[in-house]
C-alpha cells in the first residue's frame, strides 16, 4: 500500500523558491562586491597604485601649467583642469592662505588626512602660517610625499596637494553591476521555476486533450502533491464519472428497449380487445341494446387506457430520449406571455373548485422561449395540482423578477392519502428538462403537507434583445415572413 504524499501547495513552493532566489541573489551581490573591492584595491587604493595615479596627475598638471602659462592665482583655469581630470582633488596654498580648493568632494576621512598632511608640513601647530608670515616657500621644512609637493606655476611656487579617487567611478559601476547581477539571479530562479510549472501544466493539458478526443480509458498521471496534481486527480475522477455515465446510459437504453417491449404488450392487449368489440359491433353480433352499450363502453374504456399508456410513453421518451432536438427559441415579452399562460391555467383550476391566490409582478422584460415547451411545462404543473392538491388549501401562484431572472412559484397543500400514492414523477422530470432546454432551472420541494414548485428563466438583456429583433426584421425583408426574432 502506497503511503499518501503530504500535500504541499504551490504558494508554499513559490515562497520557498523566492527565498532561495533571494539567498542566491545576496550571495551573488556579496561575491561581486568582494571582487570589485579586490579590483579597486589592486588598481586604485594600494600604495603602488596611488603613487602611479597621483604621480600621473602631478605630471599632467605641470604639463598643463607649462603649456598654458598658468599662474597659481588663475583659479578658474585650474578648476577647468580639475574638472577635465575627473575624480581628482586639488588643493593649493602658500605661507599666507589657501589659494585654491577644488575638485572631488572631500569626505570627512579625506579631510582628516589632508589636515594631518598640512600640519606635518607646517612643522608647528595649525596656527603656524598665521603666526609666522614667511615670505617664501621653504623646501627645507616642507614634508614632500606622494600627494604633497611644491609645484612651480607661471608666477611662483606653491604648495600643492593632489589626490585621485578614480576608484569611486569604478565603485559606482561595480555597484550597479552587482545589483543587476543579483536581480538577474533572482529573476532566473523564478523564471526556471515558472517554466517548470508551465511545462507541467502543458503536459496535463495535452493529456486532457487526449481524454477530450474520446480516449476515456487514458489514465492521466498524477504529478506531485500540489494543486496541479489535484487537478490531474480531478480529471481522472471526471473521466471515471463519464465512463460510469456512459455505462449508465447504456443500461438505460437497454431498459428503454425492455420498456418498449413491455409497453408494446400492454398496448396490444387493450387494442386487441377493442378490435374484437368493434368487430362484434360491426358484424351486429350482439343480442340486445344492452350488449351494444356495454361493448361501446368497453371500447371507450380501452381507448382511454391506450391514451394513458401513449401519454406515459411520450413523456418517458421526452425525458430519457437519447437524441437532442434543436429547437429555435424566440424572443417574447415575459409580462404578456406569463400573464396569459398563468391566467388561463389559474382560471381552469378555479373552475374545478380550487382556491387560487395569484400574485403577478413581472415588468416588461424579454426572455427566449419555446411556446410549445412552455405550454407543456405549465400543463404538467397544473395537471399535478388538479390531481394531487388539497381543495381545502389555497393554491398560491407567484410570478416576479429576481435579479436577472423571472421567478415563478406554485405552492399547494397535499392531503395525507396523496403522499401514499407511488409516482414515477415523469411529469416533474419533463418540466426539469424543458427548463434546462430554455437555459433556466426547475426545482421542487416537498415538506410536511406543502408542495412547492420553483421555475427560474433567464432575462435577455435589452441591448441583446433589440439586436435580435433588428436582425429578425432585416431577415423578414429578404425571406418569407417568419415568426418572432430567434435566439
Amino acid at each position: 500500500m502506497n503511503k499518501k504524499k503530504k500535500f504541499i501547495s504551490l504558494n508554499l513552493k513559490m515562497t520557498v523558491v523566492t527565498l532561495l532566489g533571494i539567498f542566491l541573489a545576496v550571495c551573488v551581490y556579496v561575491l561581486s562586491t568582494w571582487f570589485s573591492n579586490y579590483i579597486i584595491t589592486v588598481n586604485f587604493t594600494s600604495e603602488a597604485a596611488v603613487e602611479k595615479n597621483v604621480g600621473a596627475a602631478f605630471a599632467d598638471l605641470e604639463t598643463y601649467i607649462a603649456e598654458h602659462h598658468v599662474k597659481g592665482t588663475d583659479t578658474e583655469v585650474l578648476r577647468n583642469w580639475v574638472s577635465e581630470q575627473g575624480y581628482t582633488y586639488l588643493y593649493i596654498w602658500d605661507n599666507y592662505d589657501t589659494i585654491l580648493d577644488a575638485g572631488w568632494v572631500v569626505t570627512s576621512e579625506q579631510e582628516d588626512t589632508l589636515d594631518e598632511n598640512l600640519t606635518a608640513n607646517s612643522g608647528q601647530d595649525e596656527n603656524y602660517f598665521s603666526q609666522k608670515k614667511i615670505e617664501r616657500i621653504e623646501r627645507d621644512t616642507f614634508h614632500e610625499d606622494v600627494r604633497n609637493r611644491i609645484v612651480s606655476y607661471a608666477d611662483r611656487e606653491y604648495y600643492t596637494y593632489i589626490d585621485v579617487y578614480k576608484e569611486e567611478g569604478w565603485r559606482r559601476i561595480t555597484e550597479t553591476v552587482s545589483l543587476v547581477l543579483s536581480f538577474l539571479t533572482l529573476f532566473l530562479v523564478l523564471l526556471l521555476y515558472h517554466g517548470y510549472i508551465a511545462k507541467r501544466i502543458m503536459t496535463l493539458a495535452a493529456e486532457v486533450n487526449i481524454v477530450s478526443d474520446g480516449k476515456l480509458d487514458h489514465m492521466i498521471k498524477g504529478t506531485r502533491n500540489d494543486e496541479i496534481g489535484m487537478l490531474a486527480d480531478g480529471v481522472n475522477v471526471m473521466r471515471s464519472s463519464i465512463l460510469q455515465k456512459h455505462q449508465s446510459e447504456k443500461d438505460a437504453w437497454e431498459a428503454n428497449n425492455q420498456l418498449i417491449t413491455s409497453m408494446s404488450h400492454d398496448i396490444r392487449t387493450p387494442l386487441t380487445s377493442m378490435i374484437g368489440y368493434l368487430d362484434i359491433i360491426e358484424g351486429r353480433k350482439y343480442e340486445s341494446q344492452e350488449d351494444l352499450d356495454r361493448y361501446i363502453s368497453s371500447c371507450r374504456d380501452k381507448a382511454f387506457q391506450l391514451k394513458d399508456l401513449s401519454d406515459k410513453l411520450f413523456q418517458y421518451f421526452l425525458v430519457f430520449g437519447n437524441k437532442e432536438t434543436d429547437k429555435e427559441l424566440e424572443v417574447f415579452d415575459a409580462s404578456i406571455l406569463f400573464q396569459q399562460l398563468l391566467s388561463e391555467h389559474s382560471a381552469e383550476i378555479i373552475s374545478y373548485g380550487y382556491q387560487v391566490e395569484f400574485y403577478f409582478n413581472i415588468p416588461e422584460v424579454q426572455i427566449c422561449a419555446d411556446i410549445s415547451g412552455l405550454r407543456r411545462l405549465f400543463d404538467n404543473i397544473f395537471s399535478n395540482i388538479m390531481k394531487y392538491a388539497d381543495k381545502r388549501e389555497v393554491v398560491c401562484i407567484y410570478a416576479e423578477t429576481e435579479e436577472s431572472q423571472v421567478k415563478i412559484l406554485a405552492i399547494n397543500g397535499m392531503p395525507e392519502e396523496v403522499k401514499k400514492v407511488e409516482s414515477t414523477r415523469i411529469g416533474l422530470k419533463t418540466c426539469e428538462k424543458i427548463c434546462s432546454d430554455l437555459g433556466g432551472d426547475f426545482s421542487y420541494d416537498e415538506q410536511a403537507r406543502m408542495f412547492t414548485v420553483r421555475i427560474l428563466l433567464p432575462i435577455v438583456p435589452a441591448e441583446e434583445a433589440a439586436a435580435q429583433t433588428e436582425s429578425a426584421e432585416h431577415a423578414e425583408e429578404t425571406v418569407p415572413p417568419q415568426e418572432d426574432a430567434t435566439c
